[in-house]
């Protein structure tokens, strides 16, 4: 899953937030004052990158992409935080502005216990207006382009996440369809794991 959909499925701690969000960029590992919400929400990026890997909906999603392709299972992940937003109001219990807001907020007033690359990111995702550019297929356009800027040569030569937009365009509905099976059983999945009550987090 990508950013939006990490930072949603985490309890209402803005360093559990920020664990399971920053968890790609730093790769996994924990920095100097980690906290343990930081590392809590960091294991929790694990599992649901985890579980999300292994789902039949999602495995069959990446289907309707082609047979081949390195960066099929990127673009599903920002085809789906889309959705997520299409569809927020079925599974969210609170408003997404609020929420992205909120996060924003929260996020610049903890930069001081991030590192230099996480604070980095956080300013520039946040600068970008990044959490709610998926809203419509023109910003997941521009989301998939960013990606092309940051390829390797040797990845471009043989393919570029907008190039799968077509695709995408051609099979969003079958792909909306894989995403309304697949959101229900990773926010159960989530609640599990993280053993949070209904006060604790924002899934409904």
């Amino acid at each position: 899953m990508n950013y939006l959909a990490h930072i949603v499925l985490s309890k209402k701690d803005i360093d559990y937030q920020l664990g399971n969000l920053l968890a790609d960029p730093l790769k996994g590992k924990p920095w100097a004052g980690c906290s343990p919400s930081h590392l809590d929400g960091i294991q929790m990026h694990g599992w649901i990158d985890s579980f999300t890997d292994a789902n039949q909906h999602v495995r069959r999603a990446k289907t309707r992409l082609g047979t081949k392709g390195y960066l099929k299972g990127v673009v599903i992940d920002i085809t789906f935080d889309h959705l997520l937003i299409k569809h927020w109001e079925q599974f969210i219990n609170t408003d997404i502005n609020k929420f992205i807001n909120t996060f924003n907020l929260n996020s610049l007033n903890n930069l001081n216990n991030l590192p230099k690359q996480a604070s980095d990111f956080i300013k520039r995702i946040i600068a970008h207006n990044v959490l709610s550019s998926y809203e419509n297929f023109s910003g997941l356009e521009s989301a998939l382009k960013r990606i092309d800027l940051r390829l390797s040569p040797r990845i471009l030569a043989k393919e570029t996440a907008s190039s799968y937009l077509p695709l995408i365009a051609s099979n969003l509905e079958s792909i909306e369809e894989d995403f309304l099976l697949f959101f229900p059983e990773l926010a159960h999945y989530f609640i599990d794991k993280s053993g949070s009550s209904a006060q604790e987090r924002w899934l409904k």
